[in-house]
């Protein structure tokens, strides 16, 4: 009979990547060219970004917040971000410029941003608020009653009548079990 000499590596894969969760500080814009940013659009690896000075730009999501490292750092729109604009790089004609995503910030990091921070933040609660009243949310119309409630309504009786119909049929053919 085979020796088990491999035993259970699932468990001791399972342990490899467990970290202690660590208490992590904001990171604040210090350096030239660091903006806080808000989400608008998600592009796959990147997304489009729109800075504290009103402009969108196209922001790269770097290999830190993919992967293992997408469990703390969920970017979707409306989330606040750091970004390090690159100063170095010519867009090209017609295109945003593009910038390296450098923090994401969640709901209470959010919150104790807005307090500490000294830097106006105006632009980014706009937009927060603007998601919040519904603007950019999509509305489903149902076309056929919107025309009018009338010829619903009648379309309704007709289809019902017609149920009715085949179901009353249905019960006055008896089937006789002999006759199969």
């Amino acid at each position: 009979m085979v020796k088990n000499t491999g035993g259970n590596k699932s468990k001791r894969l399972g342990r490899k990547h467990v970290n202690v969760p660590e208490t992590r500080g904001i990171r604040y814009a210090i350096e030239e060219g660091e903006e806080y940013a808000i989400v608008t659009k998600l592009h796959g690896g990147n997304c489009q970004v729109t800075c504290k000075d009103g402009t969108s730009r196209m922001c790269v999501i770097r290999k830190k917040f993919k992967g293992r490292g997408k469990r703390d750092n969920i970017i979707m729109p409306g989330v606040w971000v750091l970004v390090g604009v690159r100063d170095w790089e010519v867009p090209g004609a017609g295109k945003a410029q593009k910038s390296d995503l450098l923090e994401v910030y969640s709901h209470m990091d959010k919150e104790k941003l807005v307090q500490t921070c000294h830097e106006d933040l105006s632009v980014l609660k706009a937009i927060c608020d603007e998601d919040k009243d519904g603007k950019n949310n999509i509305e489903f119309i149902d076309s056929i009653c919107s025309e009018s409630d009338s010829d619903c309504e009648f379309e309704f009786e007709k289809v019902e009548n017609e149920i009715m119909d085949s179901q009353n049929k249905n019960d006055n053919e008896i089937i006789n079990v002999d006759d199969i």
